[in-house]
């Protein structure tokens, strides 16, 4: 879809890289799903994802999603990022230093019986994380495709070898231990690299101006960054509380496997966000338009086929134990198409500076699912955690569109998701009356797949002029 810059071979490049980033980081992670559920009680591996959970959580409270801010700099300070980033970078570890204090110091105070050891690692990964994500946006708007990558992939490959090392060889009790500590230690690694980088460029500390521009960009965004976590990461933690923590591994087995279509869509967004708001800013709707158009058929093929194919791959990846789950993988699949098809709405909202709005619309949807897991989810499990997340984020789609609507009436048009949603839910049919019958599923998809091939044949050459080339030598 981005790859259509023939001013700038850059986009193309970028693309590649991320995609490579991406599905090396997300495929490397998930390829060793099989280890960690098998290494793993289904407790263990949901205490993991719960503890994950406030790590996203707590790093946008800490970072005050500043990185918003960084990405606004880019238009009205692009020669000044270096000095932007040292000023929001010391920012983030002045508020990362407070929260710490505070929460360390409430537990000691109250006496509160917590696992302190826990409790600590997920406060100073959180910081990591928020002066990592502050990094990457600065990367992705510099078009800093290499190290951007390198930075996706190195953490995630050094914490699964390291943890899957140790919970064989080294800890003998609380096993979810072994996946934590060396997940976290490897992203402060990363987090004092960062520093040292940022700080080498400018010694710059402090400035009003910078920090007033960036919080009033980002500081909206912390309640619609702490809403878009509890959309997607407060089921697990209220499926540990409300139900077990065995149903949550079974519940983030299911979620993680889910996600694996949107690594196209995380890889491409670094591309896609900087090339939108240079599109936009130049009025070029009709651009913008077809790319979309693309863009999201090339998401509803790639969920089709992680619906159809879930089945079996959910098998090959664990144990038994994990086979229920298998049935929530369609509510799960669409919500994460659902993320993809409102992100872009959203998109457009951050390029108005709307970002109350972005607040109201998200908090809205993220009340809706909690309260909605507070009535299912003790009655029917991590069943209904599925169900109540596809609600929610389908609430968010409908908001976010209105108001995008709203800033820019010709961007988007809502017939283009008609046709895909039709797609998907023939799919979920399919799936349902199929899911016994491994055989007749799977040669639906590759007819479906073979057809949209067909279809898209004169886009795919568009994009990828050298298949064309080989097809005629041939």
């Amino acid at each position: 879809m981005i790859f259509i810059s023939h001013e700038n071979i850059n986009y193309k490049k970028a693309s590649s890289y991320y995609i490579v980033g991406s599905l090396f980081n997300k495929g490397f992670s998930f390829l060793t799903v099989p280890i960690f559920t098998r290494i793993l009680s289904t407790s263990d591996y949901g205490i993991v994802t719960t503890y994950n959970s406030w790590v996203s959580i707590l790093a946008m409270v800490m970072g005050f999603a500043i990185y918003m801010g960084i990405r606004a700099a880019f238009i009205d300070y692009k020669d000044q990022m270096n000095n932007f980033m040292s000023v929001t970078t010391t920012f983030t570890l002045m508020s990362g230093a407070v929260i710490c204090l505070f929460v360390g110091g409430g537990i000691l105070l109250l006496k509160i019986n917590v696992n302190i050891t826990m409790i600590f690692l997920c406060l100073i990964h959180s910081l990591s994380s928020a002066l990592i994500q502050n990094y990457s946006m600065y990367l992705m708007m510099q078009f800093r495709y290499k190290l951007r990558t390198a930075l996706m992939i190195l953490p995630s490959l050094l914490s699964v070898i390291i943890s899957v090392v140790a919970i064989l060889t080294v800890v003998k009790s609380e096993l979810y231990m072994g996946r934590i500590v060396p997940t976290a230690m490897i992203n402060v690694a990363c987090g004092l690299l960062i520093l040292a980088t940022v700080y080498n460029k400018s010694h710059m500390l402090f400035n009003k101006t910078y920090l007033k521009y960036a919080l009033s960009i980002s500081m909206p965004l912390v309640l619609h960054g702490i809403a878009l976590n509890i959309l997607s990461q407060s089921d697990r933690t209220m499926i540990t509380i409300l139900a077990d923590s065995s149903q949550t591994g079974i519940y983030s087995l299911i979620y993680n496997f889910s996600m694996i279509a949107t690594v196209i869509t995380t890889s491409l967004d670094g591309v896609w966000v900087p090339w939108f708001t240079e599109r936009l800013k130049g009025r070029e709707i009709k651009e913008i338009n077809v790319i979309a158009e693309d863009y999201i058929n090339l998401m509803t093929y790639a969920m089709i086929g992680v619906i159809l194919c879930g089945p079996e791959v959910v098998k090959l990846l664990a144990s038994n134990k994990y086979w229920e789950g298998i049935t929530i993988i369609p509510p799960i699949v669409l919500a994460n198409y659902i993320i993809f098809a409102y992100t872009l709405y959203v998109n457009i909202e951050h390029y108005h500076k709307k970002t109350p709005y972005i607040t109201v619309n998200t908090l809205i949807a993220a009340a809706t699912n909690l309260i909605l897991n507070f009535i299912f989810i003790p009655k029917y499990g991590y069943v209904a955690a599925a169900y109540t997340t596809l609600i929610s984020y389908l609430l968010a789609f409908a908001l976010h569109a209105r108001y995008a609507k709203e800033l820019e009436k010709n961007v988007y048009p809502l017939k283009n998701f008609v046709v895909p949603f039709l797609h998907i839910a023939g799919a979920v049919i399919m799936f349902y009356v199929t899911i016994d019958i491994t055989i007749l599923r799977w040669g639906i998809l590759i007819i479906y797949i073979g057809a949209m091939v067909f279809k898209e044949r004169k886009r795919i050459t568009y994009y990828f002029p050298s298949i064309k080339v080989r097809f005629h030598k041939h």
